[in-house]
């Protein structure tokens, strides 16, 4: 997985928030505030591919007296957060999806009778 293009990490009046840019401001609606631990994350997950294994191992390498237990509950969630706000991209289709029909195309569309 990865993170969604058109988005950057900027630090607003002592919170790290995720700020959408560019076509991402329609799709991240929310304000996404993150702690440092998260923002190490985002530091690595802006340039690389990754899975959850990727994340709990630079954890571990990162903080001391972290167990591998509680790093990959805590990467869940933050991953959850990040679904959730359509900020991480998993190669799925999801949230809003745009088709650029030409009128022709949405008049056939709209005789096609569903069901019959």
């Amino acid at each position: 997985m990865k993170l969604k293009d058109g988005l950057i990490l900027r630090n607003v009046a002592g919170q790290m928030v995720i700020v959408p840019t560019g076509k991402r401001v329609q799709e991240v609606t929310n304000i996404v505030y993150i702690s440092s631990s998260a923002a190490y994350l985002w530091d690595y997950m802006k340039d690389h591919e990754f899975e959850k294994e990727d994340l709990v191992r630079l954890i571990l390498e990162e903080y001391e007296g972290v167990t591998e237990e509680k790093a990959a509950a805590d990467i869940e969630q933050f991953l959850k957060v990040l679904a959730k706000n359509h900020i991480l991209d998993d190669g799925s289709a999801g949230g809003r999806t745009f088709v650029h029909a030409t009128k022709e195309t949405m008049e056939k569309i709209r005789r096609f009778d569903f069901g019959k």
